[in-house]
């Protein structure tokens, strides 16, 4: 029974997955019947398509056709649009190429890298420029790149000075709108040689006003401003030539070097030009064996005097409108008529106002008319030389040469005694003899250090311990002569220096002389110019060298060919793991 009962069980069991199978089956005949169905009507549409493609004219072949050739179209759009912006693009870059040279051109906006800005010039500079109201032109007489490539040789180095040059005259442009500059080849315009004079060499620049109508030519020797040395000393050109002459430039002993004074020479140039007074200083040339005081009139050029050379035996009196006159080193005395005319040049007609200074050959005696003269004045130059018997103002084997000391008053004032040094040679001694008479009135402006002697002018057989004089002496006096309108003072000065070697370009240019600074002040404050409008210093073209030691160059050489490229590649490892695990 019990087994019947399993049997029917199990029975019911197989019938009930026969019917479950059997609707599974039922249920994929209809699916497959609809998506049939569904397939037939697509058909039917695709062939209805087809159809009507074939009755259009529409094969899918020319559709392709017409598809590629819209492709074509779009393709062709593009490529259009691009080289049009491509164009634009250019003639953009072209365009700010244009206005960026312009700024270039009218503006200084270049960076001076080098160590001692030769390349540009000062703020103080800089300054002055911008308040010049006047139209100033710089021409250069060269073609501009002709002018740009132009190089000199110096002992230690060769100096691209034309670029140097260039970059200078382009930042006095960019300081004042008024300012412009141009370049015009000699060959070119010979026009210039009528117009300028037969002086006027290539690579010169031209700096013209155009309210003074004056100019100023200054020469590649201006704004190179070369310097000479022997064994290390500053020297003169004169003597640098004469030891080239003997050989001595071979040995390495005798140098030179430019430097680089384009800046102070155009300034200079400009405030010359501009000047509507300016103080006129003329020096007798050729008279009397007098000769131009070459190294004064470069320092007095250099701070906007004018300088011109008279002939006093032809002229029929000095032009009143000369404010100074020099005479310098004469080896023959002159006539009582030509000291008339400068006695009377002094007085100008009673108004005074005038102004001489006479240096005295070193290697003449004392010349009796012009002496004459300067007694009348209170000062007397005396025959003899001022002999230095103290060794720490002068040297055993050349006791004439020796150290000055400055006097204390307005001419000594703001001159660096501290770091540089008076210094003369081939002096006299000038007795003053009076302080004040009548109107005139005498000074002291340099004397010897005390433990002086005075040597016969022949020098022979000297023996400085049985010297009769022994002290300090003067060697440099002034005296002047005043009227007064109320209660201004109006003056005329004569000044003697008693040896013209105390204005040698070996005491004037030299960097640890003040003489230079002396002289300049005596003519500032004779011409009433106290105050220097600006003064710059030309620069060294010598390339200053950056040295490390062996110990930094291991340093430096660790840091940047180990230490850098590890950091670099630990940074770059610790990004990739940090990505991979993101």
């Amino acid at each position: 029974m019990a087994n019947k009962d399993k049997n029917v069980k199990k029975s019911e069991e197989m019938n009930e997955e026969v019917s479950s199978k059997t609707a599974d089956a039922a249920e994929d005949s209809v699916l497959n019947a609809e998506e049939g169905k569904n397939a037939d009507v697509e058909t039917a549409e695709a062939e209805k398509n087809n159809e009507g493609g074939k009755q259009t004219g529409n094969s899918p072949k020319e559709e392709s056709k017409s598809k590629a050739n819209s492709g074509k179209g779009k393709r062709l759009k593009h490529g259009a649009l691009s080289v049009t912006f491509t164009v634009i693009f250019v003639a953009a870059v072209v365009l700010l190429n244009v206005i960026f040279n312009m700024v270039l051109d009218r503006f200084d906006v270049a960076a001076d890298l080098s160590d001692k800005s030769v390349y540009s010039i000062d703020e103080s500079t800089e300054e002055y420029l911008a308040k010049v109201d006047d139209d100033i032109s710089i021409i250069v007489t060269a073609k501009e790149n002709d002018f740009k490539n132009t190089a000199v040789n110096g002992s230690a180095q060769t100096i691209q000075s034309g670029h140097q040059v260039s970059q200078i005259i382009k930042a006095f442009v960019a300081a004042n709108s008024r300012f412009t500059s141009e370049y015009r080849s000699l060959d070119d315009n010979p026009a210039f040689y009528s117009k300028y004079g037969a002086t006027l060499q290539e690579n010169s620049i031209i700096v013209e006003s155009k309210k003074t109508g004056r100019n100023k030519i200054i020469s590649s020797s201006d704004y190179l401003s070369p310097k000479y040395y022997f064994d290390g000393d500053e020297i003169s050109y004169t003597d640098y030539y004469y030891y080239a002459q003997l050989g001595m430039a071979q040995t390495g002993r005798l140098t030179y070097e430019f430097f680089a004074a384009a800046e102070s020479s155009i300034l200079t140039a400009i405030m010359t030009v501009t000047n509507e007074d300016p103080v006129r200083v003329a020096y007798i040339d050729g008279d009397y064996g007098c000769s131009a005081p070459t190294a004064l009139n470069s320092l007095l050029e250099s701070n906007a005097y004018t300088l011109e050379s008279i002939k006093i035996t032809t002229a029929e009196t000095i032009d009143p409108d000369i404010d100074f006159l020099v005479i310098y080193a004469p080896l023959y005395d002159f006539s009582n008529d030509d000291i008339n005319k400068i006695d009377m040049w002094l007085d100008n007609s009673g108004k005074y106002g005038k102004n001489m200074f006479y240096a005295a050959a070193a290697t003449i005696d004392v010349l009796p008319n012009l002496n004459g003269y300067l007694q009348d004045w209170g000062l007397s130059l005396e025959s003899g030389y001022v002999y230095q018997t103290n060794i720490d103002y002068g040297a055993s084997y050349l006791p004439t040469y020796q150290m000055l000391m400055l006097e204390e008053g307005d001419y000594s004032e703001g001159i660096d005694t501290a770091t540089k040094s008076t210094q003369g040679d081939g002096l006299k001694p000038i007795t003053l003899l009076f302080d004040e008479y009548s109107n005139y009135k005498t000074e002291k402006i340099i004397s010897s250090y005390s433990g002086a002697v005075i040597a016969p002018f022949n020098m022979e057989g000297f023996d400085p311990s049985e010297a009769e004089e022994t002290g300090s002496f003067t060697v440099v006096a002034e005296s002047n002569k005043t009227r007064f309108e109320g209660i201004t003072p109006f003056y005329s000065r004569v000044y003697v220096a008693s040896s013209h070697y105390l204005l040698d370009q070996s005491f004037l240019q030299s960097s640890s002389v003040n003489n230079a600074e002396l002289l300049l002040n005596i003519f500032n404050i004779a011409s009433g110019k106290e105050e220097v409008e600006i003064s710059v210093t030309p620069k060294s073209f010598t390339l200053e060298t950056f040295e490390i030691t062996g110990t930094q160059a291991k340093t430096i050489t660790i840091i940047f060919a180990v230490v850098v490229p590890l950091v670099v590649i630990a940074a770059g490892v610790f990004v990739i793991v940090r990505r991979k695990r993101r």
